[in-house]
């Protein structure tokens, strides 16, 4: 099943603006409330304080979160590209989208190919924008790219 149009559009977009390396955001896709996880972890257990922290919530979600996430990940694949797959439709507007994505790139400072299925499951609030995006990304290829972002 193909995904509402209007978070599909904005979805688009999203893909569209990181492969032109912009950190624009469309309208509505998040609010400065929404969660990003990578593989089950939240991104403020990942800045190592406290998760309550206003200086964490502050940088972790919302549009700054998604910016904190993608700077990172455009500094360590610096020609970084998402080609994005199929979306299941929500059943109620509460319920949560699956995307399929692929991440490509070479690795700063070694080359090293990334090619990498990415799934994204975002769960929609009931006026349509995401409060929870959720990103699985195979182990090893978080620690290519965790090294790679360290290289200058």
């Amino acid at each position: 099943m193909v995904a509402d149009p209007i978070l599909m559009a904005r979805v688009n977009e999203l893909v569209d603006r990181f492969n032109r390396r912009s950190m624009d955001l469309p309208d509505g896709l998040f609010d400065r409330r929404t969660q990003f996880f990578l593989n089950g972890t939240p991104f403020e257990a990942m800045l190592g304080r406290a998760a309550d922290d206003p200086l964490v919530l502050m940088i972790a979600r919302g549009p700054a979160g998604y910016r904190f996430a993608v700077k990172a990940l455009q500094h360590a694949l610096p020609d970084a590209q998402v080609q994005q797959g199929d979306a299941t439709e929500p059943l109620t507007p509460a319920d949560t989208v699956t995307l399929s994505l692929r991440l490509s790139g070479h690795a700063r400072g070694t080359g090293h190919v990334i090619h990498v299925a990415v799934q994204v499951r975002a769960a929609l609030g009931a006026n349509g924008v995401v409060f929870r995006a959720e990103a699985d990304v195979d182990p090893a290829v978080v620690g290519i790219l965790r090294e790679a972002r360290l290289r200058d």
